[in-house]
């Protein structure tokens, strides 16, 4: 994410990035990120090697969670930031959704790398075990669809 006004810092970041979500805008999510973005889910890595590719992976998968019935209802509830320099931090998410397909909501935290590179900032990898470990046992099927 470039930043040529005032930066947001790791809390501010995270805020926006839950404001994103609950917007359903693929896009801005996406503009959380910086590039390459790394993301480790479950012993695999998926990267974005740009913004446009980021733009559409995220489009994409606010769709998928429409289509198979996890729908868009998902709310950043907590977070905690860790810093680890003066440029760097972990942020812990703690994210809930809430199916419109009936199935119970749940919750899971995942783990995001939050780094200030001059006048940039943003998510540059993440950790989501926790999600898609969750989300896999209620909808095994989301990755079809």
């Amino acid at each position: 994410m470039t930043t040529t006004t005032a930066l947001k810092g790791p809390e501010g970041l995270c805020r926006s990035y839950g404001q994103a979500m609950l917007d359903k805008d693929g896009r801005a999510i996406a503009g959380h990120y910086l590039f390459p973005y790394i993301s480790f889910t479950l012993g695999h890595v998926h990267s974005f090697e740009d913004r446009a590719t980021a733009d559409a992976a995220c489009t994409d998968q606010v769709a998928r969670f429409g289509r198979s019935g996890v729908g868009t209802d998902i709310r950043l509830i907590d977070y905690k930031i860790v810093p680890v320099s003066e440029d760097a931090a972990l942020c812990h998410l703690t994210w809930e959704v809430y199916p419109v397909n009936g199935t119970p909501g749940w919750s899971w935290t995942n783990v995001y790398g939050y780094r200030r590179k001059g006048e940039e900032e943003g998510f540059e990898f993440n950790v989501s075990d926790n999600e898609i470990g969750e989300l896999l046992k209620r909808f095994p099927d989301f990755y079809s669809l």
